[in-house]
């Protein structure tokens, strides 16, 4: 009968390491998109201030869409047109632009801070179900 009672909590704490396992993997796939978004984010802001350094009427490359590029020529490299949401674009200086871009990223880097440490939390029960399942297997 304890044997029993054994298996069957032995069972039920593997399925809750089984359910905490797949609760990791995917915190740590949103981590992974988050540092990629991030990094995204960084490189746009230096790409951004780089506009400084780019002439106006010099020839560039546009893209519009699907990794299709039209030729075009820089009219103006201190304004940029932000996209809002719901199709709204509203013109925005260099400095503005910078700013609205590091705030996304601070946004970003708070929640991937915050997952970070539910990840460390659910790492800690799921070492401690193993500890748990090897005193029960033992018994």
């Amino acid at each position: 009968m304890a044997k029993e009672k054994n298996k069957e909590e032995i069972q039920k704490k593997y399925l809750e390491l089984q359910i905490i396992a797949n609760q990791i993997n995917q915190i740590q796939q949103q981590i992974n998109l988050m540092q990629n978004q991030i990094l995204e984010l960084k490189n746009l802001k230096e790409n951004i201030l780089n506009f400084n350094n780019i002439k106006v009427g010099s020839a560039s490359y546009s893209p519009i869409g699907s990794n299709i590029f039209v030729k075009s020529k820089i009219e103006d490299n201190k304004e940029f047109l932000v996209s809002v949401g719901s199709n709204v674009l509203v013109a925005k200086s260099m400095d503005e632009t910078k700013v609205l871009i590091e705030k996304q990223a601070d946004e970003i880097e708070k929640i991937s801070y915050e997952l970070e440490n539910q990840l460390g939390i659910m790492d800690l029960r799921f070492q401690e179900l193993q500890k748990e399942i090897m005193e029960l297997d033992k018994q």
